[in-house]
């Protein structure tokens, strides 16, 4: 994090609890130097919750794999469910340079995600598992979908 990010990291109501009704946001103490290192700490969470999923000396089961999956990212899906809100409706120059700064940041995140290949290992013996047993995954299943996904991005 540099220095712009670690001022910016003080205070930073992403830090903290919400106590807002219904745990909505405070929008009203919200900045754009919040949101690059809020999603700097997301990233780095989600990219330690997802390598565990990965590193499961376990057998993959849909439990410590797909939903470990589904259940990863709180506080990434936080973060970006607000500045979508924020950049879809009350857009300006500071939340425009937060946008740029951040695409090569998620993409980065993402793309170390999708194209990790012991974690698709994991999904793809789930969907093996599924197949071996003459069991056909449902086109929506989130098993199917995640193996789909996987193959499609890394082109397996």
């Amino acid at each position: 994090m540099n220095q712009q990010n670690q001022t910016a990291a003080a205070g930073n109501p992403f830090f903290g609890q919400w106590s807002g009704p219904f745990g909505v946001p405070p929008f009203g103490a919200i900045k754009p130097e919040h949101f690059l290192p809020a999603f700097e700490r997301a990233f780095a969470g989600h990219q330690a919750e997802v390598t565990a999923i990965a590193a499961d000396a376990a057998p993959p089961t849909f439990a410590n794999t797909i939903e470990a999956l589904e259940r990863s990212g709180d506080a990434l899906t936080r973060v970006a469910y607000v500045f979508g809100v924020l950049s879809g409706a009350h857009t300006n120059d500071a939340i425009q340079e937060v946008e740029r700064a951040l695409a090569p940041l998620e993409a980065q995140h993402w793309n170390r995600i999708l194209m990790d290949e012991a974690l698709f290992r994991r999904i793809d013996a789930l969907h093996q598992q599924q197949v071996g047993a003459g069991l056909k995954p449902a086109p929506t299943s989130l098993s199917a979908e995640q193996r789909r996904v996987f193959t499609f991005l890394s082109r397996r």
